[in-house]
């Protein structure tokens, strides 16, 4: 019982929340990985992902999720500058 009790615990709403950013960001990252292979050029790439960071920072209402999903997104962003 103590264990299911912490298990729960463990699931509260910021690590939901946290995990639907990772899995959000790791999606992205593919998604953006794929566009280059298929020749889509990183200026492209690059300002669609500064449309969707505007576009998070006008509807996230949290301010940490905000800051979190806008990190991932530099990091992607970062990426496909070094490529």
């Amino acid at each position: 019982m103590a264990a299911e009790k912490s298990n729960v615990a463990a699931d509260d709403d910021a690590a939901f929340a946290e995990g639907a950013i990772t899995v959000w960001a790791n999606l992205l990252t593919l998604i953006a990985g794929e566009l280059r292979a298929q020749g889509v050029p990183p200026d492209v790439l690059l300002e669609m992902l500064a449309l969707l960071n505007r576009t998070n920072q006008a509807t996230i209402r949290s301010p940490r999720a905000k800051a979190s999903a806008s990190r991932h997104i530099e990091s992607v962003c970062r990426a496909i500058r070094k490529a």
